[in-house]
């Protein structure tokens, strides 16, 4: 596409701002763009003489005037020559016309005008001719190497340097392991080296350039640090052991060189930087010297040198002062370790020492954050005492004699260090959760140790340690409060706390520290100057204390909490549950949830607790009046779990007012996450508890209202599983029984165990479908089936139809139907009957029962006349006076027509399943997701592009933005 001038019309320079906009899809998606021209011209690989022509033209545009294209253009045609090119059907038509040869030229030509997008696309064609053999013998000759070489060492995007790391390294391992030619991979080594041979050392001799944080010099460097760094990283994962490492040495003497730096620096990052690349060439040298290809993990006697070189990368950063990169080395020697994967073995062997590295990087770790402890009371204990011998054992001579080294450094730092050691703290925090998949479950164990006892630190000052034995800087920290000081501390303890949880399920045989978390936690609560973000954490850090923590078969034991340290929590909650903070009152209502899931089985005692202290009238409370959406939601699922407990249901709850409520919410509510978890409620209360007679018809009304008329798919979807329980009780109230009808069962209507043949059941499954049918199901079932457009609830509704049948496919429903259907007017009557409401008494002509009437009558005659008026008076307004006096406030009503399931029992059994037998619901689903799919796809954007090029209509364009 040539660049826009005035004369183009309208609606192209429209056309071209979508193409702009679309620019992330293009580069991200360019082969999807590539599959839809082909398709789109009916062009195969094997006839693609068009599309080579078109990149023809744009170089020939290209080596006229650069100009002339505009740079969108340019990298699109190199994104479509790197797929081309790894065709080997194309790849002579391109020598011929020598395609590469010219986009290399100009290359050499324009290279500092180019866009990082047209970098990307000249490294993607070095990457795909570096595939076939003849483009690898190709960039040998060209020396294309060194293009990437320039943007390792240059600033660029980092999608740039990426890539072209990526490949640098691809061809290193293919020179030194494929093709065996050292010469080539020393060339690249002395290139990549250059910029630290030049920048550094004086010129014909080995002494350094002494310019102590010269910006300029680092400036250079360090991205030849970054690429040794990747470079020796990459060794690790290769498939075949390289000699890159040992080039480096033998030749350039690279671990010298790289130490040397330490002396013109006293920069934080640079210094990391030079520790990185010494500790990646470190564990390079260790795979390519020690490792044996297929003879397992490496032995642990041959850790030695590399041990020591460990520590003394340890030792300098604390002669250095330097305790953040002594933070960010441990995070670093981690990872690299994992990379060794089967290679590494379980202990290695340090001088005449054998320990376990993770061990080690784990003390390490941890230092930072056990030096905030200063309680008495953790001294004197015997836990915290064993937990120190613990850690001694793990560990050999010189790793105590460092974390004796970096005490010393913490004493010796003066009023800053509570603030310098907090921010360590918290970065060792956050390394270790980024490493959650890679710790060992025992140094999992060892830090979530840690973080209780730091934990402990933020409840109160009142067992400080006020000796005067202690260092200066200790004694500045006993009147100072953590919560206030060091919140970041806190916060990243929550949140450590909960990840070592959720992923290890820690138990108390392993620490015993976790059957305290729960007091810990609560005493921090407490706290008037808590954050709102540290109050949620520090919720949910309980909640999961709870569900994880709490012992069934101990929990069974108690019938109340009377004693118990989880009595404290109901203050708590109370006072979160009213907090200014809708966040905080969310998390009060999870924690809640949690509390009335597993009061029902695993913790009875709870329900005490919920009544005590009238949770449950303040989550209703807090469902008519949160002004926030996701409150509301949360106070829905909560009473979801407390409606099933037949205590919390009789005493606590106003059934009927719910009920009412819910139909409200459901018909007004605007918000779909409400809507959704009202319906959930009504699911759990029709499960659990008869729903009176009156509330059944707006019931069946309202879940027919959501499934068709709600505009949320999660709120249909949810009232699908509505009707799936339907369809589970009508069947179970038949006899069926995990899935089948058993030989015999106990009969409701005859009060006696009767045995089930064949006709009997099948009047069961006929009873079935009627019932259905009477509530509207199969009526809303297959007007959903006929006119739903959401994917999601076409899957959920198709799905309950496949289970339907599923659960009939040992019997012959179809026979049944059609039998029923030829007999319809006499079942329909006897159904009819059958269904007559049971309040009714009906109308009998036995004598004895009406002479038993007439006694009755005249006895209340009696009762009528023997009392006085008022009294009479009295019990007529007793009701009302009651009413009155409670103050009920009147529960808005449903704007929901309570009849409308009845539009839909017009569908009998007959009809539904010949209708669903005419219907193919896998492939309705099917053709629903393609449909879905398409209309997402890349495909589908670059096909509305050309439609509104082709069509001169300006008011296409208002769907642009």
């Amino acid at each position: 596409m040539l660049k826009a001038n005035k004369t183009l019309p309208y609606y192209r320079k429209k056309a071209v701002i979508l193409y702009i906009k679309t620019e992330i899809h293009l580069y991200e998606n360019f082969k999807s763009l590539l599959s839809f021209v082909f398709y789109f011209g009916r062009i195969s690989w094997r006839n693609c003489h068009q599309l080579s022509e078109w990149v023809d033209k744009c170089i020939v545009l290209l080596e006229g005037d650069y100009e002339n294209v505009h740079p969108k253009v340019i990298a699109f045609m190199l994104n479509i020559c790197s797929i081309m090119l790894q065709n080997e059907w194309l790849i002579i038509t391109m020598r011929e016309k020598r395609i590469t040869d010219r986009l290399l030229a100009l290359l050499a030509m324009h290279n500092e005008r180019f866009t990082p997008s047209i970098k990307l696309g000249y490294i993607r064609i070095l990457t795909s001719i570096s595939r076939i053999s003849l483009g690898f013998a190709y960039i040998r000759l060209q020396k294309a190497w060194l293009y990437l070489i320039k943007l390792c060492n240059c600033d660029h995007t980092l999608y740039v340097v990426r890539d072209a790391r990526k490949l640098l390294c691809e061809l290193l391992y293919k020179f030194s392991v494929k093709a065996k030619d050292e010469n080539v991979v020393l060339e690249m080594l002395d290139e990549i080296i250059k910029p630290l041979h030049d920048n550094v050392y004086q010129e014909g001799s080995d002494r350094i350039m002494i310019n102590v944080d010269d910006l300029e010099t680092q400036h250079k460097v360090s991205s030849t640090l970054d690429l040794l760094s990747y470079i020796f990283e990459q060794t690790l994962e290769m498939e075949e052991k390289t000699n890159l490492a040992r080039l480096c040495q033998r030749h350039h003497n690279i671990e010298l060189a790289v130490w040397k730096l330490v002396e013109m620096t006293q920069d934080p990052g640079f210094l990391q930087k030079i520790l990185h690349t010494v500790t990646s060439y470190n564990f390079a040298m260790l795979v390519q010297d020690q490792w044996q290809p297929g003879r397992g993990c490496i032995e642990s006697e041959k850790f030695s040198r590399f041990g020591v070189n460990f520590l003394n990368g340890m030792k300098f950063c604390i002669s250095r002062q330097k305790l953040l990169n002594f933070v960010k080395l441990v995070e670093l020697n981690h990872k690299l370790w994992k990379k060794l994967a089967s290679r590494a073995p379980t202990e290695i062997q340090i001088e005449h020492e054998r320990v376990r590295f993770e061990n080690l990087l784990i003390t390490f770790y941890l230092m930072p954050l056990l030096f905030i402890l200063r309680k008495r009371l953790f001294y004197d204990a015997e836990l915290f005492e064993d937990y120190l011998i613990r850690l001694f054992k793990v560990n050999c001579e010189h790793t105590l004699r460092i974390c004796y080294a970096f005490r010393d450094l913490i004493y010796t730092s003066g009023e800053s260090s509570l603030s310098m050691v907090a921010d360590m703290a918290y970065k060792s925090i956050h390394g270790i959760l980024s490493m959650e998949n890679m710790l060992e479950r025992e140094q999992a164990v060892l830090v979530f140790q840690a973080m209780i006892y730091a934990l402990k630190e933020f409840v109160d000052n009142s067992q400080a340690i006020r000796s005067g034995e202690m260092g200066v800087c200790l004694k500045l920290w006993l009147s100072t409060e953590y919560g206030i000081a060091i919140p970041h501390v806190l916060y990243a303890t929550l949140i450590g706390l909960q990840t070592l949880i959720k992923r290890y399920r820690i138990n108390w045989n392993e620490s015993i520290d976790t059957t305290c978390i729960v007091n810990i936690v609560a005493s921090v609560l407490e706290n008037p100057n808590l954050t709102d973000n540290l109050a949620v954490q520090a919720l949910k850090l309980i909640q999961l204390s709870i569900e994880y923590f709490l012992s069934p078969n101990m929990a069974l034991l108690l019938d109340n909490l009377q004693g118990s340290g989880l009595l404290c929590l109901g203050p708590i909650i109370v006072k979160r549950l009213h907090d200014l903070s809708w966040e905080v009152r969310d998390s009060a209502l999870e924690l809640t949830t949690s509390i009335a899931d597993i009061s029902r089985c695993k913790f009875p005692a709870f329900q005490q607790f919920l009544h005590d202290f009238k949770l449950c009238s303040i989550v209703s409370d807090m469902l008519r009046n949160d002004s926030e959406t996701y409150v509301r939601a949360s106070a829905l699922k909560c009473l979801s779990k407390m409606v099933v407990i037949n205590v919390i249901w009789e005493n606590n709850l106003n059934g009927h007012e719910l009920i009412d409520y819910l139909f409200f919410i459901l018909s007004n509510e605007s918000e779909g996450l409400v809507r959704k978890e009202s319906v959930k409620v009504l699911t759990v209360l029709y499960e659990h508890h008869k729903i009176p007679s009156k509330y059944l018809n707006p019931l069946y009304s309202v879940i027919s209202y959501c499934i068709l008329s709600d505009l949320d798919w999660e709120v249909k979807v949810e009232a699908l599983h509505f009707w799936e329980l339907e369809f589970e009780e009508q069947f179970t109230n038949q006899g069926m029984i995990d899935g089948t009808f058993p030989t015999v069962t106990f009969s409701k209507d005859n009060k006696k165990i009767v045995t089930l043949t064949e006709k009997e059941i099948n009047l069961r499954i006929i009873k079935v479908f009627q019932e259905l049918s009477q509530r509207g199901c199969l009526g809303v079932i297959l007007k959903c089936l006929k006119e739903e457009y959401e994917k999601e609830v076409l899957k959920a509704v198709v799905g309950m139809v496949h289970r339907l049948f599923q659960q009939l496919k040992n019997y012959d429903y179809e026979s049944i139907i059609d039998d029923m259907d030829k007999n319809g007017h006499q079942n329909s009557n006897e159904y009819k009957s059958a269904v007559v409401d049971e309040s009714i008494p009906p109308v009998t002509l036995d004598t004895e029962t009406s002479v038993l009437n007439n006694q009755q009558s005249e006895e209340i005659i009696e009762a009528i006349l023997i009392s006085q008026d008022i009294n009479l008076l009295a019990a007529s307004y007793e009701k009302q006076l009651q009413l009155n006096n409670g103050n009920i406030p009147n529960v808005p009503r449903s704007s929901i027509d309570e009849q409308l399931y009845k539009n839909y029992t017009n569908i009998g059994p007959k009809q539904f399943i010949d209708s669903i037998k005419q219907m193919d619901l896998n492939q309705m689903v099917k053709s629903h997701q393609n449909w879905f799919t398409e209309m997402e796809s890349f495909s589908s954007l670059v096909d509305d592009i050309l439609v509104v090029i082709r069509q001169e209509n300006e008011a296409i364009f208002a769907d642009c933005y």
